[in-house]
């Protein structure tokens, strides 16, 4: 049974009192039961994914709908796993094709900077085992830092954005240590021009936010093209923002953000959205909007943050069963990433409970409940290749990141 484009929620939600079968003993790990189960998933899944879905899996070069995502994945597979680095390093080359690339998108998920800030990250860690038809990683920087020409001609927001490239050289910078590949001033200039753009864009509208952006003529909420996902990545640049701004501008901009919030927890898709509360996805609605305020709350220290974050876990629990299906980017499991990051934080086995139906919702598979087949099938953002992400991630809660938005 659906209501407004989600599955009513029929599982049983965490008790003290009550082992679940998808916890450990000690309540902070799944159970090994369950972790067979996803392996045997994930195994599965991923056979079919290489064979069957292969041709789709190269429709595009992009992280979001092509090859690079299930590079993506084979790199951060071996970043968590220091034996098995190298081979997937090798791995992850199968899917990347830097010679199809454009030069007209700037972002990391659905534009060129992502393939070459992966790709340089893979070349600096294989190192003298770099095969020789990979630039080596110096040369990689200097296409994505060329990228800034399309600065002035990109929009703000994540998805295709200059926020989506602020991520990109934020990437580069935590993988490749110490190596100064990506210049402060460069980041700097980044972020500045995206404050610049929403100072300017508020005083233009007179808005009561102190930053506004907009895509596509509408002033988007959430985190793929929208307020979250920008101010989101910017305050994990704060350190290459002055602190003025982050105090002027920033902070009050995410304070203006979150009295958007519907008093079920959940966020309009856009201001003055004609949808109103119907979105409980992570490009539209409350899951895009949990990494924002948990970061707040660390960053500025005020609980209030957290209790929105909270609000909005509760209210996924309640409508987070999406009918359009299972993706990363409006499904099931990009909601049960908000779960993983609840319980990053809080360390309370009810989110990983919540995270761990959320993917049994997404393995089982029941007929009807993925009413919306995907454009990409086989993709990370809209396919299967992001459940299988979600696997390794649900395995190893604790170092769980969103790709291509959390650091």
């Amino acid at each position: 049974m659906t209501t407004k484009g989600s599955f009513e929620n029929d599982f049983d939600d965490y008790s003290p009192t009550n082992l679940t079968p998808l916890l450990n003993e000690n309540r902070d790990g799944i159970s090994e039961k369950f972790q067979a189960k996803l392996q045997n998933y994930k195994t599965a899944k991923f056979a079919f994914l290489i064979t069957k879905l292969e041709k789709e899996l190269f429709c595009d070069g992009t992280v979001y709908t092509g090859s690079t995502g299930l590079a993506l994945y084979y790199l951060m597979l071996g970043l968590g796993n220091h034996d098995s680095l190298q081979d997937n390093l090798q791995k992850a080359l199968d899917y990347l094709d830097l010679d199809k690339l454009k030069g007209r998108r700037i972002s990391f998920l659905c534009g060129d900077a992502g393939p070459l800030a992966i790709a340089t990250v893979i070349s600096h860690k294989l190192g003298t085992r770099r095969p020789n038809y990979l630039p080596d990683y110096r040369e990689l920087s200097v296409r994505l830092l060329n990228l800034g020409s399309l600065l002035n001609d990109s929009p703000d927001e994540l998805l295709y954005g200059k926020a989506g490239y602020l991520y990109s050289l934020l990437f580069v910078n935590k993988y490749v240590h110490g190596r100064n590949v990506i210049s402060d001033d460069h980041i700097e200039k980044v972020a500045s021009l995206i404050l610049k753009s929403g100072k300017e864009f508020s005083q233009h509208t007179k808005s009561e936010s102190p930053l506004l952006w907009q895509w596509h003529d509408k002033v988007y909420l959430g985190a793929a093209h929208g307020m979250a996902g920008i101010l989101y990545i910017l305050l994990q640049a704060r350190a290459y923002i002055k602190s003025h701004d982050i105090r002027g501008f920033v902070r009050p901009t995410i304070d203006w953000l979150m009295k958007q919030q519907f008093p079920s927890g959940n966020f309009p898709s856009s201001l003055h959205s004609s949808s109103g509360d119907r979105l409980v996805q992570w490009c539209h609605g409350a899951p895009g909007f949990i990494p924002l305020c948990i970061l707040a709350y660390q960053v500025f220290e005020e609980e209030r943050y957290l209790k929105i974050a909270i609000q909005c876990g509760d209210l996924i629990w309640q409508r987070g069963l999406c009918a359009k299906g299972y993706s990363l980017c409006h499904g099931v499991s990009g909601n049960a990433y908000a779960f993983l990051q609840l319980y990053q934080v809080l360390k309370k086995p009810v989110y990983l409970h919540r995270a761990g139906c959320f993917m049994e919702w997404c393995a089982v598979e029941r007929q009807g409940t993925e009413l919306h087949r995907p454009d990409r099938p086989a993709s990370l953002f809209e396919g299967l290749l992001g459940r299988i992400y979600l696997v390794e991630d649900i395995i190893n809660p604790q170092t769980a990141l969103f790709p291509g938005l959390c650091l």
